[in-house]
């Protein structure tokens, strides 16, 4: 990619907190947003929902987050839990980046992306029960534009006043890291001066209770799971990140540091191959041809944020794509497992680029932290 594409502006609600310092002084002090939270924790509903979330142990729940101190407009008592993460998120992200959105050639010229994996579960099961249970009378069409999946997204353009290119894409455990490629293909392309690039996901009971029915949600206590079952164990997660992206050229036209850039965003021609299970060595190998693809003298690899999501093939070529980069170099690279930081859910790759971006403003990358399942 012959055009640096900068990180301008970030945005969190998180498991780590809500906010950047916040979040970078919970990571820098070994914490966890992993907790096992009491069956009346008020954690559980959070004002959304009524019913509590199953009970599902260690989890990752977003803590310190208000969303009247992020959110504005009249439209957050119709939001639902999913799009008041992601809009905080991105209201945090183009204040930081001091995004020019008072003018309207400004905001035509601003795009906007957003990765989930599964959108608005909790919300969407409560209205399709109510309609199954008493009938199409039950449907509240003020409610329905809130189970689309580019709901989350159309709100954080009219809380931004943002005109761009407006798309929602889901592509399982890696919708984040496609948002990304897709924000970064809409710059190259010259569609767009600048885009808000965002990842949100949410406990579902459906999702919650499929992981159980298949004993993959982990469980400590049970010391044959992994033997059983070929995996770790999910630790599901919730939460939202965003990245504002600009060309690099641009943003110091404006006068705008960035956080870090991007040199390679590739999802591998299709995206579906980089969720799709198989040979641990195949998918390390094409990581390493995309890598060399992209920069034929690529620097030394000082950190790998990793993403497997409790699969054992993705923990495999995770490990594997570690030796394989300390090959080439001197030094080991950190391995930073988000799994005991934020725990599992789909756009979580947005979260990682963020944490990343941060790491590298601040000079340092905190170290994994053992979980605080009580906390």
């Amino acid at each position: 990619m012959s055009t640096p594409i900068a990180i301008t502006g970030l945005g969190f609600a998180s498991p780590l907190g809500t906010g950047a310092e916040e979040v970078w002084t919970a990571w820098s002090s070994a914490e966890s947003g992993i907790r096992r939270l009491a069956g009346d924790d008020p954690r559980r509903a959070r004002g959304v929902d009524p019913s509590p979330l199953p009970e599902i142990g260690r989890a990752a729940f977003v803590r310190g987050f208000q969303p009247r101190e992020h959110i504005r407009s009249a439209q957050l008592r119709r939001m639902d839990w999913c799009s008041r993460l992601l809009v905080a998120s991105a209201v945090q992200a183009a204040a930081d980046a001091g995004l020019p959105l008072d003018e309207p050639q400004e905001q035509a010229r601003t795009g906007l992306v957003v990765g989930s994996s599964f959108g608005n579960q909790r919300e969407t099961e409560a209205y399709m029960t109510r309609v199954l249970q008493r009938g199409p009378r039950a449907g509240q069409p003020i409610l329905f534009p809130n189970l689309v999946l580019n709901a989350a997204g159309g709100y954080a353009a009219i809380e931004l006043s943002i005109r761009g290119p407006n798309l929602s894409v889901s592509e399982h455990d890696v919708s984040g890291e496609i948002a990304i490629v897709t924000a970064v293909d809409l710059l190259l392309a010259g569609r767009c001066d600048r885009v808000l690039v965002g990842g949100v996901d949410e406990f579902g009971r459906t999702y919650l209770d499929t992981l159980r029915r298949l004993r993959l949600l982990d469980d400590r206590e049970d010391d044959d799971l992994h033997a059983q079952t070929g995996v770790r164990g999910f630790v599901p997660g919730e939460g939202a990140a965003a990245l504002v992206l600009e060309r690099a050229e641009e943003a110091r036209a404006r006068g705008r540091d960035a956080y870090a850039t991007i040199g390679i965003a590739r999802s591998g021609g299709v995206s579906a191959r980089a969720h799709a299970s198989g040979d641990a060595d195949a998918i390390v190998a094409r990581q390493l041809d995309l890598l060399d693809a992209g920069v034929p003298d690529p620097p030394p690899t000082s950190a790998i944020f990793g993403g497997a999501s409790g699969l054992r093939i993705r923990q495999d070529a995770e490990a594997r794509l570690g030796a394989a980069l300390t090959a080439r170099q001197d030094q080991a690279p950190e391995h930073l497992s988000l799994d005991e930081l934020v725990g599992s859910w789909g756009a979580r790759g947005v979260l990682a680029g963020a944490l990343a971006a941060l790491a590298l403003a601040r000079g340092r990358v905190p170290p994994s932290t053992a979980e605080a399942p009580n906390r």
